[in-house]
């Protein structure tokens, strides 16, 4: 009984935290800087990719633009590891470099549990749409809107109490990761265009060096 009630301890200890982080999140993150768990954030990442693939295909079709037989599984489930990864990789080295206190698997867990707001939103969201009429979809948007909002909130909190920082120097950490994000991903993007552009034009040059030897 002991061991099962051992066994059950972490689980039931990643709940209340997520409840906290929810309801109380400056003290459910400052609980978290104390006994991070890298099994419950993966568990929580699970869980947003699961929740995000049963959405696409609940949500009603009046209300999206996404409709399940045009959603790539794939390349959904990419849009939301790779951001969440590069995101914590941001945060992390701006911290480090603004004298933060945060380990990288405290910023990776904190940011798994800032997701909690869609994870446990986002389905009973996309069961009323089923009922809501066309004319209801700027109230569609608005809750879902709700949503992110509280999630970026979470993830500025965790930000200033993981690193100990002031409210004036969070904003500024907030922006300056935002930023390195953006710089990151433009420099992937300008990167990929311009390999993509250089194969093209090699891909042509041999093709006309074919057509030449050939005639």
């Amino acid at each position: 009984m002991n061991k099962t009630a051992a066994a059950k301890a972490p689980g039931l200890h990643a709940v209340r935290l997520g409840i906290a982080i929810l309801f109380h999140p400056a003290d459910g993150f400052e609980e978290l800087q104390k006994t991070r768990n890298l099994i419950a954030a993966c568990v929580i990442i699970l869980l947003t990719l699961a929740v995000r693939i049963v959405t696409i295909y609940m949500t009603s079709f009046h209300m999206t633009s996404l409709q399940p037989e045009n959603a790539d599984l794939n390349l959904e489930i990419i849009r939301f590891v790779v951001p969440l990864v590069s995101g914590v990789i941001a945060c992390y080295l701006i911290t480090a470099i603004m004298d933060g206190e945060a380990h990288f698997s405290q910023i990776f867990t904190a940011m798994s549990y800032a997701l909690i707001p869609y994870v446990v939103f986002s389905i009973p969201l996309a069961a009323i749409s089923t009922i809501m009429s066309r004319g209801e979809l700027g109230l569609y948007n608005s809750i879902s809107t709700i949503i992110w909002a509280w999630v970026a909130l979470l993830i500025f909190i965790q930000l200033k109490v993981l690193n100990d920082y002031t409210f004036k120097k969070s904003v500024g950490v907030m922006l300056l990761s935002i930023v390195a994000f953006l710089i990151f991903w433009g420099t992937v993007g300008l990167t990929f265009a311009l390999t993509n552009h250089v194969l093209q034009f090699v891909r042509e040059v041999i093709v006309e060096a074919r057509y030449l030897l050939e005639n």
